[in-house]
């Protein structure tokens, strides 16, 4: 259905661009705000919340000694097969029981990071950190062993997640890693 007559004010639209000027300004003002633009991983790294479910860990006590009793919860709840656990018997102190894990495995490729394995230990020896940097260039560096996943992580349990903080890049054998200086971090949506 066609309109009869002139109509003046779409005419002047047309000739003034209007729709044209609407869509440029939304353009104009996204270029002259803030910008929120990160510099991972040169000077800045995004601590995640606590919450957030990242690279295995296997923690101890405070005399130092294992939490994981071998119980095999968490290789049986896991849902895709990834975590080996293999017992044994062994008094030498080394666990808060005698049945220590002699082979504790995770194929982090394999991994869905469901947390399941988390709530499946009794012992609360198995966490998933806040660690989310796992890129690697073979297959062999996401096969994580036991006494690799003992190693304390860079971000404690007890700092909120949500900040971003200064870091710096250093060389070291296995690659180039991430430092985080834990002492002045500030809140900042991302």
């Amino acid at each position: 259905m066609s309109r009869k007559g002139f109509d003046l004010f779409d005419l002047i639209k047309k000739v003034l661009f209007t729709d044209f000027v609407k869509g440029l300004t939304v353009t104009l003002g996204y270029n002259i705000s803030k910008s929120i633009t990160m510099r991972y991983p040169d000077e800045e790294k995004w601590i995640p919340y606590r919450r957030f479910r990242g690279l295995h860990t296997l923690n101890r006590d405070e005399n130092g000694r294992e939490l994981c009793v071998a119980c095999e919860l968490c290789s049986k709840a896991c849902p895709t097969g990834c975590i080996t656990v293999i017992p044994e018997e062994n008094d030498s102190g080394r666990g808060i029981a005698d049945r220590v894990a002699k082979v504790w495995t995770v194929n982090l490729v394999r991994c869905l990071f469901c947390g399941y394995c988390e709530d499946a230990c009794p012992t609360r020896a198995l966490r998933l950190g806040r660690e989310y940097e796992l890129a690697c260039a073979d297959y062999s560096c996401t096969l994580m062993s036991r006494d690799q996943l003992l190693v304390p992580q860079p971000v404690p349990e007890s700092i909120p997640g949500g900040y971003v903080v200064k870091s710096k890049l250093e060389r070291t054998p296995q690659g180039i890693k991430v430092t985080v200086d834990l002492s002045k971090f500030k809140k900042r949506s991302i």
